[in-house]
């Protein structure tokens, strides 16, 4: 299809390689021994950073690694984000001098933390690897652009990283590049890290995060189902965020339009679009990226934003279950403030792909009502952009029963992503060639093929993206991608025309968000004539993006998936 494709031109070679470890394994034809831990090896792990009451904690694990941060300032930015049309507002000196209010299309909230500290040693994240549990052992996965993910060592009872990979093959694996001493895995996050020495200099952390976001009172506890809400006073030439709890509504923040500084002007994406997607807005759009101010009722504690003098919130209103958004395919946003997802760390990219903004995922989230899956995502830059001749894939992974074993591995199949490790049953996703959006459409990986695509009638079971193997050989199981429209179903392929009438997107106005609509019938049915999809459901789900990055002059590929989001219900 893409990016997988132009990764993994194989060579006759012969890679051997155990997936499953028992009592020794083998990488790369050589066999090394392997400890079973009697227990499980992330609490053994954990036992070794023990606070004075004897309980692990993710505190001394960083103490005794020196990554202790001493915190010279921390600070919180409210921003406020507007997009508009180029002929609706006028601005010079860092300031917006007239804006038509009413011609906002669309006006979003983030917080941007800030934090100076000093440190023994630096922490950085690894990218090109993961840590994963298997047979009770922790094995490392390094990523390649020419192998996939592979296992390239383990991390022992004391937390080294033992690789036992022939040197000659360390090149296709940037991970081994690394001195294992300087890789150390965070039981207590699950993170693999690359630690250095830091000589105590001042290091600046920068971090944004979305609504809805966590906010304390002042015992410290986090007030639960708070509702955000973003008002525009064209009267006052103000912004303000209100956040209800129970029956208050309390000012978070508020920015005054024409005194605000601006901080950034984005120029918008703009892509040529047909039926099947929208995008709110005409000519020419910018976007302006504003600072606000807290009420002076919000406060920084530690790494907790407080709010001062609420009223106590009763147990009731605690529990309750936060009320579903209806979800508008309109492009305009407001609706999925108050949907929680799962965050995704900027630029967090593997070392051999291009450091693209239009792949770099921020955020993922899922909500449904009885007919419709309903998903969206975030991006650093614009969903959909390509260079002339470009292509760009955004894809919903879905694991409809839980079981790795079934659907085909999008971090191990032949011609996948890295890490995402669960068994993608089916898909939802889009496509932009050339900046045009070409069409929505479905996959589903099982048993058998086209035939049982067009019949209808699937089987969940062990698959492959691919239709040949590395040899090119035909396979009799592989991933079919299909769209439902007009009472009929077709096969499509890349660069195909033709949207699936029952998943329908919208872009926001600066392409920097998107939203799908996906209609659950749309999954099919399986042998028994059961839905693959229905209310009840539970299922994993990740987002994947890949695009070529002709725009940027590169001729490498971006590429990033999100965390998986386990057991998620349809209700």
């Amino acid at each position: 299809m893409n990016i997988r494709k132009i990764y993994l031109s194989f060579i006759n070679f012969i890679f051997i390689c155990s997936y499953s470890f028992g009592q020794n394994y083998s990488v790369s034809g050589v066999n090394f021994d392997e400890h079973i831990y009697q227990k499980n090896p992330i609490e053994v792990l954990k036992s070794k950073y023990l606070n004075n009451q004897g309980i692990p904690t993710h505190e001394i694990f960083l103490k005794n690694n020196g990554i202790v941060k001493n915190i010279i300032s921390n600070e919180i930015i409210p921003i406020f984000k507007i997009t508009i049309d180029k002929k609706q507002i006028s601005y010079s000196n860092n300031k917006i001098n007239e804006i038509k209010l009413a011609e906002i299309l669309n006006v979003d909230f983030y917080i941007q933390r800030i934090k100076k500290y000093k440190s023994q040693n630096s922490a950085e994240n690894i990218w090109d690897g993961r840590v994963y549990l298997e047979n009770n052992n922790l094995i490392v996965g390094g990523y390649s652009s020419k192998y996939n993910e592979r296992p390239v060592g383990k991390i022992d009872l004391e937390n080294n990283f033992i690789r036992p990979i022939e040197q000659q093959f360390a090149e296709q694996f940037p991970i081994l590049n690394i001195p294992p001493d300087e890789i150390l895995f965070d039981p207590f996050s699950f993170k693999l890290l690359q630690i250095t020495q830091n000589s105590n200099d001042i290091v600046e952390e920068k971090t944004d995060e979305y609504l809805p976001i966590q906010i304390s009172n002042e015992i410290g506890n986090h007030l639960q189902n708070m509702q955000f809400d973003i008002l525009i006073d064209e009267k006052g030439m103000t912004l303000i965020l209100n956040a209800k709890v129970s029956d208050q509504v309390i000012k978070i923040s508020e920015c005054k339009i024409l005194e605000s500084d601006i901080i950034d002007v984005i120029n918008s994406y703009r892509p040529e679009l047909i039926k099947g997607c929208i995008q709110p807005g005409n000519g020419e759009i910018e976007t302006f990226i504003l600072e606000g101010k807290f009420s002076n009722r919000i406060s920084l504690v530690n790494d907790d934003i407080v709010i001062q003098e609420i009223k106590t919130i009763s147990t009731e209103y605690e529990n309750l279950e936060v009320i579903k958004s209806d979800i508008e395919i309109d492009g305009k946003f407001n609706d999925w403030h108050n949907v929680k997802g799962t965050s995704d760390f900027k630029g967090d990219r593997i070392s051999y792909l291009y450091p693209n903004p239009d792949t770099d995922l921020l955020e993922f989230k899922v909500t449904n009502d009885d007919k419709y899956l309903y998903l969206y995502s975030r991006v650093v830059g614009a969903h959909g952009r390509t260079g002339e001749k470009g292509r760009y894939y955004w894809y919903a992974y879905i694991d409809v029963d839980s079981n790795p074993n079934t659907g085909y591995s999008p971090t191990r199949d032949d011609n996948c992503y890295f890490g995402i490790p669960i068994g993608d049953d089916c898909e939802a996703q889009f496509e932009f060639i050339g900046n045009k959006f070409v069409k929505t459409f479905f996959g589903f990986s099982g048993v058998g093929a086209e035939k049982e695509v067009l019949e209808g009638k699937l089987e969940l079971g062990p698959s492959f993206y691919s239709a040949t193997d590395r040899n090119g050989n035909k396979r009799d199981k592989y991933k079919i991608e299909y769209v439902n429209r007009d009472g009929k179903r077709y096969i499509t392929h890349d660069y195909t025309e033709g949207t699936s009438e029952d998943i329908i997107i919208a872009l926001s106005a600066d392409a920097s968000e998107v939203e799908m609509k996906v209609e659950l019938k749309g999954f099919l049915k399986d042998v028994n004539g059961n839905p693959i999809l229905s209310k009840g459901s539970i299922i994993d789900i990740a987002v994947g993006v890949e695009a070529s990055s002709d725009y940027y002059n590169s001729d490498d590929w971006g590429a990033d998936s999100s965390p998986v989001l386990y057991g998620y219900k349809i209700k």
